[in-house]
């Protein structure tokens, strides 16, 4: 299997980083869009996983994120229409890999914040996947979301867009962390695994401060999802862990699968891994959600694949 760098210019001329890891034939092409304060590069064993399935995996990192992010720029989208930046990004990597690899069908996974992305983009460009997997996305509760987006736009004006607050991680990431009080850690509301808590910790590129700028694009880029906007023909797949507080520990994604099977999207599925924390890639079980998500994925019967191990 080959590895090799990606490599694209946006129209503003932001560069856009990532890693193509692609068996000698494969049947199917996986885009991943990473989630909030980590990185592409994190997802390298699956990708290199899934390549002995058969299927080509594209890896990158959004704006604000990765090896390749200025300091000062760490965290923050962009200073204007940051949330439709980071879909267009999505857009231009999409394109690319249709290029290369013009008959195979694409499945573009979302996980986190990369989920929201992922779902915006199908609303703009849905045409162009075949197969849509969100991880640990969570239901668009429009009155709170509305809340949150006023009390960010009154951080960001009175302290700048670029300003990183302490009320806005508190009421986000540590909220999440308070639900497995006594902490071992500030993260553990990732995973279940210590060791993937303590790699991501260790990460200096991940579990860093995000804008307010960054937080207010996000927040008013979820509340345009509308999954009633996708190709009803789009097979969609959401999977997460009965404990991740992002999906309110079950609850808002299983309200999430029922407003999409409700706006008419003729295929979609959903699985909760039992126990599983936020990220269930890195879980105690990674190895059965790593085969879920393949089963997701359409691969041509001609792929070359290697046995699974014993």
């Amino acid at each position: 299997m080959s590895e090799t760098t990606l490599n694209l210019t946006t129209t503003d001329g932001h560069r856009i980083t990532g890693t193509l890891f692609c068996p000698d034939t494969p049947g199917a092409v996986l885009v991943i869009s990473h989630g909030m304060a980590e990185h592409g590069n994190r997802y390298a064993g699956l990708a290199r996983w899934l390549g002995t399935q058969g299927v080509a995996v594209v890896t990158y990192h959004h704006r604000g994120h990765g090896p390749d992010c200025r300091p000062e720029d760490l965290g923050h989208y962009a200073d204007h229409q940051g949330w439709q930046k980071v879909v267009d990004d999505l857009g231009l990597v999409v394109d690319h890999i249709r290029q290369q690899f013009p008959e195979l069908p694409v499945t573009l996974l979302g996980h986190s914040m990369g989920s929201f992305i992922a779902q915006s983009y199908a609303a703009q460009h849905g045409d162009k996947l075949d197969t849509l997997a969100l991880s640990a996305t969570n239901r668009i509760h429009k009155p709170q979301l509305r809340a949150s987006a006023t009390l960010v736009w009154l951080i960001r004006l009175l302290r700048g867009r670029r300003h990183h607050s302490k009320l806005i991680r508190a009421m986000t990431f540590g909220q999440f962390n308070r639900h497995f009080r006594p902490n071992r850690t500030d993260c553990d509301w990732l995973s279940r695994d210590p060791q993937q808590v303590d790699r991501y910790r260790a990460d200096p590129l991940c579990g860093f401060e995000c804008s307010a700028g960054l937080w207010h694009d996000f927040i008013t880029g979820m509340l345009g999802i509308n999954p009633g906007q996708w190709p009803q023909d789009l097979p969609v797949h959401l999977f997460a862990g009965t404990d991740d507080p992002v999906g309110e520990m079950g609850k808002g994604i299983r309200q999430h699968f029922r407003a999409i099977r409700e706006a008419g999207i003729q295929k979609v599925t959903f699985r909760l891994f039992d126990g599983g924390r936020h990220e269930m890639l890195n879980e105690l079980n990674a190895e059965d959600v790593w085969q879920h998500l393949l089963q997701c994925i359409p691969v041509r019967e001609n792929a070359c694949t290697e046995p699974l191990p014993a």
